[in-house]
């Protein structure tokens, strides 16, 4: 009890010292040169003050890190991501420069921004815009180092160093919390269902594995290979005879269309009623994303709620997008 208490006492000190950064980062200065995720060396005169972001992850993190301001282009279908309405409308305004797949060069080019940001697919779109004199870092953020490394990236190539090494302090006091406050608890199977249908789930090496693991949980298809969601046929299912089951916050079912599925019906979790979707009115948290911590946190509240009580987890999240975001949420948005 003593060592959960004090985790917790090291995560609300750790919280209150990040209330204080604000939304308006102080900049440091002077020439810059960086190594991308893709292993590419990029050198700014300066900090960059004009940033097209390509890949919703990067203009997540670019809101986190409190350079929305700095933002003149962005992915396409904005308007799908209701947190740009919420802590930066002006994103909804802004011209739309393509998805993960491809990119609108052009435009990317007459927008003349000192930094464009891309996801590693369109590092052919990279060497292009670099050939146009623009400045371009590649990112790929599938895992939590991969993605504090992204945050230290654009931290730098945008001078705000200190507000990266924050909000990358604060997912890891988290991660130390929650592994200190389920390290003795039993561990539940967890079975998280696709995005697209309830018969393919993670394997070890997806992100959702990590984070069922980090909520103190074990995760079903710890056994498929493959870094994307993977099929299963009932019979699979079966026998996993999950303890609880994780809808994904962008599935295209529900909690309904599993509990109506006949074969199904044998399932501990479908009995118990132990069918849960992930809040999905904000963000995607089972992603790498800057706020993917609440993931974690989020399913430590439906794991272990003697521990880590869903009453507390709406207040640290709420603390968290109040410190990062600089906006409260609706609480609905949060169960």
């Amino acid at each position: 009890m003593k060592t959960r208490i004090l985790a917790m006492l090291l995560a609300l000190c750790m919280l209150v010292s990040l209330i204080s950064c604000g939304k308006s980062p102080e900049q440091e200065q002077g020439p810059i040169t960086l190594t991308d995720q893709c292993g590419r060396t990029v050198t700014l005169d300066e900090p960059a003050q004009t940033i097209v972001s390509c890949y919703y992850v990067s203009s997540y993190a670019v809101m986190a890190l409190g350079l929305s301001e700095r933002l003149v282009g962005i992915e396409n279908k904005a308007a799908s991501r209701p947190i740009y309405g919420m802590s930066a409308p002006q994103f909804l305004e802004l011209p739309a420069v393509g998805t993960m797949k491809e990119s609108n060069v052009e435009l990317i080019a007459s927008l003349a921004p000192d930094l464009v940001i891309m996801p590693k697919k369109l590092a052919e779109s990279a060497e292009t815009l670099t050939g146009l004199g623009l400045k371009v870092i590649l990112v790929d953020p599938e895992n939590h180092g991969a993605l504090c490394e992204m945050l230290s990236l654009i931290g730098k190539a945008c001078g705000v160093s200190a507000q990266a090494e924050k909000l990358i302090a604060y997912y890891d006091t988290q991660m130390n919390t929650l592994e200190t406050l389920t390290k003795d608890a039993a561990k539940p199977v967890v079975y998280m269902g696709g995005n697209s249908s309830y018969l393919t789930t993670a394997p070890a090496a997806m992100y959702q594995s990590s984070l069922i693991t980090l909520a103190g949980g074990v995760n079903a298809g710890t056994a498929l290979e493959g870094d994307y969601w993977a099929e299963v046929s009932y019979e699979t299912v079966l026998s996993y005879d999950p303890d609880v089951i994780v809808i994904p916050s962008g599935a295209d079912y529900t909690a309904e269309d599993i509990r109506n599925d006949a074969q199904l019906a044998s399932l501990k979790a479908v009995k118990n009623g132990a069918i849960y979707t992930m809040p999905s009115g904000i963000e995607e948290w089972d992603s790498p994303i800057p706020s993917g911590i609440l993931g974690a946190m989020w399913l430590t509240s439906v794991l272990h709620p003697a521990l880590y009580s869903a009453e507390t987890f709406a207040a640290d999240a709420t603390a968290f997008y109040e410190t990062f975001y600089g906006f409260a949420p609706d609480g609905a948005l949060l169960k």
